[in-house]
């Protein structure tokens, strides 16, 4: 055997049995002392980011280990720490035991903060220097450091100081003094006006863009103006997508010119749904939708809802009047058939509307509906014409988008009929609905409703089956029959109340990411006299949330029904407000 063989053999042999072993780390665990809160969770904040030692170089892994909190303190203004560290190892685990004292705070001596130019004399400027976090005497935090200058630069931009730079920015620490100095000089040079609007792509959406216009021409730059006009743009009916920006690269002159992008919706679009209530069977509808007819941008639309009681179909024309989304008006045909029960009826109806949003974001719309109507309603047999001018008042808020986890919902109606116009009887009718939606942490949800209705008139019978008030059923009293809670006549057969008095409460648990139960309580009355009991129906309900709105399924029992209903249920899609 030749001799370099044998030292290499004895070399192995020698490794094997002299050298120290080589353990491998799977995890570190750090366990700190000295520090909490906000400081803490930085210290393990840059500890996360140091990779498992390999080997056994564990001297290595101790310097990262302590350059790492050092710099991770020094955020803070701690600039002269002592620092223990201690590595155990516990079979492939390595604890690592840190003892941090972060002794004296750096101190602010000389603060300079000023902004030059256009940008001095901004009331939005002089209000953030107001609030600054950086004064002489108090303590150094580079966090406080960075987010004040931030603010500035992201000021400058949202009030289009768009050539604003910063002359000089630094902190200066004396460790030996435990002293620390800040400059912090920013010109913001002028202040842009909003230029042209230019629309980057064809389209017959001209006159409306201009119309949806937040801001002039020569206004000046303000970021929320141009946040609010892609906003409006978007909430239109018109378009499927739309932008609004900036072009810096195109200012000049001291005007900064607006890049407009829009996509119209498809020139027709379809809306499908479809749904079950154990006490009205199937329901489905269908809705088209043209946004475009013309130039000016008015819309039709029409659609047709079914089910085994009654059946609905509404067509609508819309005209844009000044705002095309807060400002329009609208001619609305209609015909609707029901046959429910003691209640057989042809209603047409045919409606002017103007709609306006006031500033507080109510939707007030001025109405004029003529309604003929054939019915039957128990032993009544008529037919009436009603010409009823009147107005209402909308508004819902919401957050979260199509889950909501906050709202409120409110609308009040108001309209008269009087022979004095044609009409066939005199009479006034009110109608109030209130909704509110609550949640704790998103996952506990709290919902109430308060249906309200009166119709003053001598003689109930006086006023078509359509416009009387019934309750019971999925939007009213679950665990009645639809429109079952209702005066009766001495045959027992429903004749239809001059008062409405619906509340709802229930109670909603998201047990899983997309599932959520609830629990509810519904009570309330439709009457002549308020003779009759109130009726009260319980129950519980799946929730099954979709990117299209939640799925419910509802299953409820009345609590105090004279009829043969021992429960119903309830399947339906549709948004929470």
């Amino acid at each position: 055997m030749k001799l370099s063989t044998l030292f290499a053999l004895f070399l192995v042999l020698y490794s094997s049995v002299f050298s120290p072993v080589v353990f491998a780390v799977s995890s570190v665990d750090f366990d700190l002392k000295g520090v909490s809160g906000d400081i803490e969770d930085n210290v393990n904040s840059y500890l996360s980011t140091i990779s498992i030692p390999k080997g056994n170089n564990y001297s290595y892994f101790e310097s990262k280990v302590r350059k790492n909190i050092i710099e991770s303190i020094q955020v803070y203004g701690f600039y002269a720490p002592k620092i223990a560290i201690n590595l155990t190892l516990d079979d492939d685990d390595l604890l690592v035991f840190v003892d941090i004292k972060l002794g004296q705070r750096v101190k602010l001596a000389n603060v300079n903060i000023q902004v030059n130019g256009d940008a001095s004399a901004d009331p939005m400027f002089l209000k953030l220097l107001n609030t600054m976090p950086l004064t002489s005497g108090g303590n150094l935090s580079h966090q406080n450091y960075d987010k004040f200058k931030a603010d500035i630069t992201k000021l400058a931009l949202a009030r289009g100081y768009f050539d604003g730079k910063w002359q000089k920015s630094e902190v200066r620490v004396s460790i030996k003094k435990n002293l620390a100095d800040i400059d912090l000089i920013f010109d913001s040079k002028q202040r842009y006006v909003f230029g042209e609007s230019v629309l980057s792509n064809q389209t017959k959406s001209a006159s409306i863009v201009s119309e949806l216009a937040t801001f002039k021409v020569g206004q000046e730059f303000e970021s929320h103006l141009v946040a609010e006009y892609s906003l409006a743009l978007f909430n239109s009916r018109y378009f499927q997508s739309a932008s609004v920006a900036p072009d810096l690269n195109s200012r000049k002159d001291g005007q900064v010119p607006i890049i407009i992008t829009v996509i119209n919706h498809p020139s027709n679009t379809y809306e499908v749904g479809v749904g079950y209530l154990s006490d009205v069977g199937v329901r489905g509808s269908l809705g088209w939708k043209k946004p475009w007819i013309n130039s000016r941008g008015d819309s039709i639309s029409a659609d047709v809802e079914y089910s085994t009681v009654q059946q609905e179909f509404t067509l609508n024309y819309n005209i844009p009047i000044e705002d095309p989304i807060t400002n329009i008006a609208k001619v609305q045909f209609g015909f609707q058939r029901k046959d429910n029960k003691d209640t057989k009826s042809k209603l047409f109806t045919f409606q002017l509307q103007r709609q306006f949003e006031l500033e507080s974001k109510w939707l007030r719309t001025w109405f004029v509906k003529v309604e003929q109507e054939d019915f039957t309603q128990a032993s009544q047999t008529d037919s009436s014409i009603m010409i009823l001018p009147g107005v209402s008042f909308a508004r819902t808020k919401q957050r979260g988008g199509v889950d909501p986890y906050w709202g409120n919902q409110q609308l009040f109606s108001f309209e008269v009929a009087s022979p004095i116009w044609g009409a066939d009887t005199e009479m006034i009718k009110v109608q109030s609905r209130t909704k509110y939606l609550r949640s704790i942490n998103r996952t506990h949800f709290f919902t109430s409703r308060v249906d309200l209705g009166a119709i003053y008139v001598d003689e109930i019978e006086s006023v078509p089956a359509s416009m009387r008030f019934f309750a019971g059923g999925s939007q009213s009293i679950r665990g009645y029959d639809y429109e079952t809670v209702t005066p009766v006549d001495d045959a027992d057969a429903y004749i239809g109340g001059r008062y409405l008095t619906v509340g709802s409460l229930e109670y909603g648990y998201q047990f899983a990411e997309k599932w959520r139960i609830g629990f509810f309580a519904d009570a309330g009355t439709s009457t002549n006299d308020f003779s009759e009991p109130m009726s009260l129906g319980i129950g519980t309900g799946i929730r099954w949330m979709t990117p299209i709105g939640p799925v419910k399924l509802d299953f409820a029992v009345p609590m105090n029904t004279v009829t043969d209903t021992k429960y119903t249920f309830h399947l339906y899609i549709g948004p929470e407000l």
